[in-house]
């Protein structure tokens, strides 16, 4: 029922993200928004045209930063069409909840961990939004939407999986962000299994290595499996791929087993659910809370 309601306001607040041609040439559009929430917020914003001034201005609200920010750039700030919003580990849930049901903000606005004060100081919000969008379209992530991060945000385990900035460009990196504004960040490997526990089915192309050096393995389609039993919780990963050595097919079975683990194994010790261990639990009448974590058994299959 929580889950429905915000689902409602979301909708909502979808609706109310238009705007009249008579405010249009008074407005400020912005691209991309920061925020804090140490002492007090700190709020950063970049414009469409990527040359927006990136000093951050401060308050002890949203209502407040905002109307700090217009009277800084001269017009009515308007974050409707807003398409990312960095948050590091000092945020909480209030803040993001403002800027989505009273300031206006669109629930498919991505999100990314990050240190917004370094972020915005040399920002490519366009280069960014492209690179979460395209790793959606790809399988490596699953949805990175504001709506997704506050609908897991309200679960039991209070977090949500959020990507940040990576130095590799092959894959994001992944941090769990709690509710409490605390943030947890995963490890390569966990970051990596995590693809596979929350993959969409998408096709794509990665790379092994062996004794022989590097070679490449295609990927036409994954699906995951769950069940529960006996207060276990299994999840199944199914790997579809041409590729007929079988010596590369062991090695993608056994890689991808270990990215799992270590995925599930951080989350837990995170007090985190963002591969649905909530709904499996409820399925099957099993109750739990963050503090009694159940087990969970990987296997991989190849195909």
């Amino acid at each position: 029922m929580k889950h429905f309601k915000l689902l409602i306001f979301l909708l909502l607040s979808l609706l109310l993200t238009g705007c009249s041609s008579e405010s249009i040439a008074d407005r400020v559009y912005t691209q991309a928004i920061g925020l804090t929430c140490d002492k007090q917020l700190s709020f950063y914003t970049q414009g469409f045209e990527q040359d927006s001034d990136t000093e951050a201005v401060t308050g002890t609200s949203i209502a407040e930063v905002l109307r700090c920010e217009e009277s800084v750039n001269g017009g009515k700030v308007f974050i409707g069409h807003t398409e990312l919003l960095c948050l590091d580990g000092t945020c909480t849930l209030e803040p993001a909840e403002e800027l989505l049901f009273q300031q206006g903000l669109s629930p498919a606005c991505k999100i990314l961990y990050t240190n917004p004060k370094k972020y915005f100081q040399d920002a490519d919000s366009t280069a960014t939004v492209h690179m979460i969008r395209m790793s959606e379209q790809n399988g490596l992530l699953s949805s990175t939407e504001l709506s997704t991060a506050l609908n897991e945000w309200h679960g039991i385990w209070e977090t949500a999986l959020i990507p940040a900035e990576s130095k590799s460009q092959d894959y994001p990196e992944l941090v769990l962000l709690h509710k409490n504004g605390t943030c947890t960040k995963l490890s390569d490997t966990a970051s990596k299994g995590m693809y596979w526990l929350r993959r969409n089915s998408g096709s794509f192309t990665m790379t092994l290595e062996t004794p022989d050096g590097e070679q490449d393995i295609f990927i036409e389609k994954t699906k995951l499996q769950k069940s529960s039993q006996q207060d276990k919780l299994y999840y199944h990963v199914i790997v579809n791929t041409k590729d007929s050595n079988e010596e590369l097919r062991d090695m993608l079975q056994k890689l991808i087993t270990k990215q799992c683990k270590f995925a599930v194994l951080e989350m837990l010790r995170a007090n985190a659910d963002v591969i649905g261990m909530q709904d499996l639990l409820e399925n099957a009448n099993i109750e739990i809370n963050k503090n009694l974590k159940p087990e969970v058994e990987i296997s991989v299959s190849i195909e």
